[in-house]
């Protein structure tokens, strides 16, 4: 590509560019989205430039058609059966979502045959003690002085499957004043 070129190439893009935004700006005008400044400059462009007011007149009248393809479509639509189609569509997607929260029917026979079994081991339990309660000990405390102050306690249960290995013998060592 020559120096030449280059520049005829870097030109069209240029007013490509221009053009592009000079439509993005009438469109713009068009749809009252300008600000009071802009569309005042906007349309002093209009009136100025003949190309530029055949332009927008090709947008009011590309506008009137599709006011009008869009009133047609609205006459032709029928609504009589709207009402009834979105009915059924919320009755099956409510009886879709309630499918969904509705547990299985093993975890519910699962959960229930879990609480029973727990209900019937605590009844068990409860009515049915492993093991006795705990008996009254009875024992015997004998308390003997031995010098200086020293104290010695025996303690003894007094049964005789566990008298041979329940003796406690306690020394209490005081320290002179």
């Amino acid at each position: 590509m020559r120096r030449g070129e280059t520049a005829m190439t870097v030109s069209y893009e240029r007013e490509r560019a221009m053009s592009e935004r000079r439509d993005e700006e009438l469109q713009r005008f068009f749809d009252g989205e300008l600000s009071p400044r802009r569309a005042r400059k906007v349309h002093a462009r209009i009136v100025d430039d003949a190309a530029e007011a055949r332009r927008l007149e090709a947008l009011d009248e590309m506008g009137a058609m599709v006011r009008e393809a869009a009133s047609a479509s609205a006459d032709e639509a029928d609504f009589s059966q709207l009402w009834a189609k979105v009915e059924r569509g919320i009755k099956a997607d409510a009886k879709r979502r309630e499918r969904s929260f509705m547990p299985s029917r093993l975890l519910r026979w699962g959960v229930g045959l879990a609480a029973a079994t727990a209900a019937a081991v605590l009844a068990v339990v409860l009515l049915n003690p492993l093991q006795a309660p705990p008996q009254r000990n009875d024992c015997m405390i004998e308390s003997l002085e031995v010098g200086a102050g020293a104290t010695s306690t025996i303690f003894t249960i007094d049964d005789p499957e566990l008298a041979d290995v329940t003796t406690v013998v306690w020394v209490s060592e005081t320290q002179g004043e």
